[in-house]
């Protein structure tokens, strides 16, 4: 009979993590039809929410158990021109209540150049979750975050990076 450790490694073997939902605004449409933000514009950074919770993996071999719990605990958010930062949580969605040009209350980013150069001339971000594991056993064993190392789950996406220029009249 295998023991609630040897049941938990086998869990943790099997979980599977949510994959962030990449979401970004400013999301405009460039003629071209590709999407972008903008050069020196406070871009808001999120996932969806619906990714946003623990996952959990349980194995049995008769009245033997393990319950392997991964646990969202922070979103690093990568640009894909050369800077990055880490959010505590999913981020929040923008929404016009907020008004224009402001800066995401948790989870924002401002590029400071362009995508042209890169390839197809957009920006190939990466938004990853970490991800905090624990379990407990059947006998009453129970870890948190001892036994297995923290989880990431990623997802890419791709978008030009557009500079803009403004005509302002005096």
């Amino acid at each position: 009979m295998p023991t609630p450790a040897e049941l938990a490694a086998q869990a943790f073997e099997q979980l599977q993590l949510p994959l962030p939902v990449p979401r970004h605004s400013p999301d405009v449409r460039l003629p071209d039809g590709r999407d972008a933000t903008i050069v020196g514009e406070n871009t808001w950074i999120w996932t969806d929410r619906g990714v946003w919770h623990p996952a959990v993996q349980r194995v049995q071999v008769g009245p033997v158990w393990a319950e392997v719990t991964a646990t969202p605990v922070g979103m690093t958010f990568n640009s894909g021109t050369g800077g990055s930062m880490t959010c505590s949580g999913p981020g929040t969605p923008y929404d016009r209540s907020f008004g224009l040009h402001a800066a995401s209350p948790d989870c924002g980013f401002v590029y400071t150049r362009s995508s042209v150069g890169q390839p197809n001339d957009q920006a190939s971000a990466e938004w990853a979750i970490q991800w905090s594991v624990s379990w407990v056993g059947s006998d009453g064993t129970a870890d948190v975050g001892g036994d297995f190392p923290q989880m990431q789950s990623r997802a890419r996406a791709s978008f030009a990076v557009a500079e803009v220029q403004a005509l302002r009249a005096n």
